[in-house]
């Protein structure tokens, strides 16, 4: 029982942080939490979720095989951190937006800065465009995509990353 009422609370808490992820009317939708287990730990404000983990509110989705969720003092969300083979996110920005699709190994949620980093085969894609390497940061509010460091290899040569822009629809009016 304690374990249900734990897992309630977690949602709750995980409630006021992932509204900017997702369409304005997705903050009013209740957050859905799968998995095969789950170990919450009130001390150190965290809840690990293994297997298969699926997490949903409205329009946005985030899987991995193991996802952390760090609360503060107050339960509010600091960080959620997702793992997988890969672990994937979705959401859309706006009504008018192509949704937002990104995988990597490791995805991060900042929930101060409202910001995603995924690390290790990231991909980040919208409408066709696409930010693929290593490291992958995008800002969410600015909607501003950071991509490439240093990757780890023992040559220490940078990293590489490619990026595919599509060319905009041009609106082009026929005049006699």
């Amino acid at each position: 029982m304690s374990c249900i009422k734990s897992l309630s609370i977690v949602a709750l808490l995980l409630f006021p942080a992932l509204p900017v992820m997702a369409l304005p009317q997705d903050s009013n939708q209740p957050i859905r939490i799968q998995a095969n287990s789950a170990t919450l730990d009130e001390r150190r404000n965290t809840a690990v979720y293994k297997g298969n983990v699926i997490i949903t509110q409205g329009s946005m989705r985030l899987t991995g095989n193991r996802v952390t969720l760090n609360t503060d003092s107050s339960g509010a969300v600091t960080k959620i951190v997702s793992q997988g083979s890969p672990a994937t996110y979705a959401q859309t920005p706006g009504a008018s937006d192509g949704e937002v699709n990104a995988q990597a190994q490791t995805i991060e949620y900042f929930a101060d800065s409202e910001r995603i980093v995924l690390i290790d085969q990231a991909r980040l894609e919208q409408r066709g465009n696409t930010f693929e390497g290593q490291y992958v940061s995008y800002d969410i509010n600015q909607q501003v995509v950071d991509a490439g460091r240093p990757d780890s290899n023992t040559t220490g040569e940078p990293g590489r990353i490619e990026i595919v822009i599509q060319p905009r629809q041009r609106n082009e009016a026929t005049t006699p």
